[in-house]
């Protein structure tokens, strides 16, 4: 008896007979191995749990719907062959217990379109920077670029759409949005459409000057403007002005006149308005003399330079350059606000600042309170908050709709493919509508989402007291606020999206 025992660990001991112990258990012996993104789909085969009987495209047909596979991204040109080996070998009964990989699905990826770009060809008004001493030169900036008739001043390229993509599931894979800057194109500007000479297979929008003038960009626009001189002040004798060019007024602009630039406003008194809006820069050689901040605005979508605010509300899309101070105002600023005077301050207002702030006092002996907020984009947030209501909107008008469409499923699997082509064609139009408006909310919920971040700056934001801050003023930097409780002498205050805390450093002058 003990002749016939062998040692199971032997390397001779024959495969097992499946023959005699028949199964066939397709859950197990039919497996899908499918990419994290969803692309490709590899067929795992244990043919020892399929023995019992031939393996069919029927088996192959069950295990993509176990899985949710999309039958159109199978590879059925290569189903019989895979067939064909896996039955071969189960019938062989030889090396079972293999375990053999298809690749049997794939989807198509989305391919990436190419995103546009503007390029000015004419030197653009700098911006003003705090640097990390928290020192700025402001003085040194060339703010007014002359063009000549039919010089080129700007080249834009529109970008390529991408491609969508289908994963394993049929699912569509929308291409990242590509950007495609639009030019706002001013007065006194033409265009044409020509080969980049750079690179001869791009076709680019050529814009040209079309008169002697200004030039005046932003991050999007272009404009070439003339000049409207007044040489008294704006009101009751000039009337309200609305202007496409660029004016440069004597006087005043005194309280009620109504002033709407379509280029660069500069003052050589005060402006006493509180309903001013101006496209490029304002420049004020006195200051912007209030009432009342509550009521009225100035606009000016570049850059703005003056003495002092006071009484006032204003809205500045460049930077805010003051000589002297900023007091009982509201203030909301894209670029960096600038007080340059040595004794000059910032005192009983309201700012909100999207870069650096740079002044010698914060707030007043008086202790009356100063609110200073620094890396918020408010222009960005209130588009958010608009965009965010816009797609509860969208999301609702989907989800109804989508109770008909699983109705018109039923049909159609009832029907057993003997639809009529009225129906067909009434079925296909709504499911391709309700596709390309479902393709129209993803797209905009991915830009939305990136306008959320962009809410906030996500460079380092500086805060400069060249001299100091006094109690009841507040700084805010995203979820931090740092409440100043006593007189706090010359500081800077570096701000990170990640800190939990602003690093203060105490600051000199070079």
């Amino acid at each position: 008896m003990e002749e016939n025992k062998k040692d199971p660990n032997q390397n001779s001991s024959p495969e097992p007979n499946f023959s005699n112990h028949k199964v066939f258990d397709v859950d197990r012996g039919l497996e899908l191995k499918i990419d994290p993104n969803g692309l490709t789909v590899t067929l795992q085969v244990r043919p020892n749990l399929l023995t019992s009987r031939e393996v069919s495209i029927s088996d192959f047909y069950y295990t993509f719907e176990r899985y949710n596979i999309s039958t159109k991204q199978v590879l059925e040109d290569k189903l019989n062959g895979m067939l064909a080996q896996i039955n071969e070998l189960i019938k062989k009964n030889d090396n079972l217990k293999q375990i053999l990989s298809f690749e049997i699905a794939k989807g198509t990826p989305a391919i990436e379109g190419e995103d546009g770009w503007i390029k000015f060809l004419f030197p653009r008004a700098k911006r003003v920077t705090i640097k990390e001493d928290g020192t700025a030169d402001f003085r040194n900036i060339e703010r007014y670029i002359h063009v000549n008739k039919s010089d080129k001043v700007a080249i834009v390229f529109e970008g390529t759409n991408g491609t969508d993509g289908i994963n394993v599931y049929g699912d569509i894979i929308h291409p990242k949005p590509t950007k495609k800057p639009k030019l706002i194109v001013g007065k006194n500007v033409s265009s044409s459409e020509e080969r980049y000479t750079e690179d001869p297979q791009k076709l680019v929008n050529v814009y040209y000057a079309t008169c002697n003038g200004v030039i005046f960009t932003t991050d999007n626009s272009v404009t070439v403007s003339p000049e409207l001189n007044i040489d008294s002040d704006v009101g009751l004798e000039t009337g309200n002005i609305n202007f496409e060019g660029t004016i440069r007024v004597k006087g005043n602009v005194v309280e009620g006149a109504v002033v709407n630039c379509k280029s660069s406003l500069f003052v050589a008194g005060n402006v006493e308005s509180n309903d001013v809006q101006v496209a490029e820069n304002l420049e004020i050689k006195g200051g912007i003399k209030g009432k009342d901040k509550a009521k009225g605005k100035i606009m000016v979508k570049g850059d703005l330079h003056a003495k002092y605010i006071e009484n006032a509300n204003v809205e500045v899309h460049g930077d805010l350059i003051i000589e002297n101070y900023i007091l009982n105002s509201k203030i909301n600023c894209l670029g960096t606000i600038f007080v340059s005077s040595d004794s000059g301050s910032i005192i009983t207002s309201d700012i909100i600042c999207f870069q650096a702030v740079s002044v010698s006092n914060l707030g007043s002996s008086a202790q009356l309170d100063t609110t200073l907020e620094v890396g918020f984009h408010f222009l960005n947030d209130s588009l958010y908050t608009i965009g965010s209501e816009k797609l509860k909107t969208f999301n609702i008008e989907l989800a109804e709709i989508e109770p008909k469409l699983l109705k018109i499923k039923e049909v159609i699997q009832r029907s057993r493919g003997k639809l009529d082509e009225a129906k067909k064609v009434e079925f296909k139009n709504y499911f391709e509508s309700y596709a390309k408006k479902k393709k129209a909310v993803d797209i905009f919920a991915l830009k939305l989402d990136q306008l959320k971040s962009e809410r906030f700056n996500s460079e380092p934001v500086k805060v400069v007291v060249r001299h100091g801050a006094y109690p009841g003023v507040i700084i805010k930097y995203r979820r931090q606020i740092e409440k100043i409780n006593k007189y706090q002498s010359s500081f800077m205050l570096n701000f990170f999206p990640s800190q939990d805390k602003a690093v203060m450093v105490a600051w000199k002058a070079n």
